[in-house]
């Protein structure tokens, strides 16, 4: 009987403030690099809107890289900049809310662990990877205030075409993760105190 009551509660819409889901079931983020030059087409579209056929309620979206040179690489992870990305996002959205789905876009900054073979060198909180090893350079204050303002603009981004929330991808070795561990993270002011500060 509790098994039967839990997976009807499982199909039951859910409201989170403003937004009302059809169920309960989410799926995940996974990473495709199906968007080149970080642009969404038609079948990024398809993609998404097959999986909202497919009934789930919430679809979290692969992560996109925020409008920052270091973000990410390579080119083919989609990006929320520009007009030609923005467009295919709008179609994203669109596809996938004709299907009945929500949809949050996993907001994306690679840290230390970014591919620098195209010549952009990584930032992270102390210049170093997820195993403490020497990578980049570190931030300072300029550099974390330019990320949380690239953070901000893909947020309004996201809302402008038509995206039901977003998610920042704080885990894996990434950028926010770099922060909240003493082995990437050997700040002696404020965000090394602090370690959940940034993120």
């Amino acid at each position: 009987m509790l098994l039967d009551h839990g997976m009807a509660d499982l199909f039951s819409p859910l409201r989170i403030q403003n937004l009302t889901l059809r169920n309960r079931f989410a799926m995940a983020p996974m990473t495709r690099r199906a968007s080149p030059g970080g642009v969404p087409g038609a079948d990024v579209a398809d993609y998404y809107a097959r999986r909202a056929a497919g009934g789930v309620g919430l679809i979290i979206t692969e992560g996109v890289r925020i409008p920052h040179p270091t973000a990410g690489y390579p080119s083919s992870i989609p990006t929320l900049d520009g007009a030609d990305s923005l467009a295919g996002w709008q179609a994203v959205t669109g596809a996938v809310r004709a299907q009945g789905a929500a949809i949050a876009a996993q907001l994306w900054h690679q840290g230390a662990e970014r591919d620098d073979s195209d010549g952009v060198v990584p930032v992270s909180p102390s210049g170093l990877n997820s195993v403490g090893q020497a990578r980049g350079v570190a931030l300072d204050d300029d550099g974390l205030d330019a990320i949380r303002q690239a953070y901000a603009a893909a947020a309004r981004s996201a809302r402008a075409v038509g995206f039901d929330a977003v998610e920042l991808h704080g885990a894996h070795g990434y950028l926010l993760d770099e922060f909240l561990w003493d082995k990437m993270n050997i700040l002696a002011d404020a965000y090394g105190a602090d370690r959940t500060r940034f993120p």
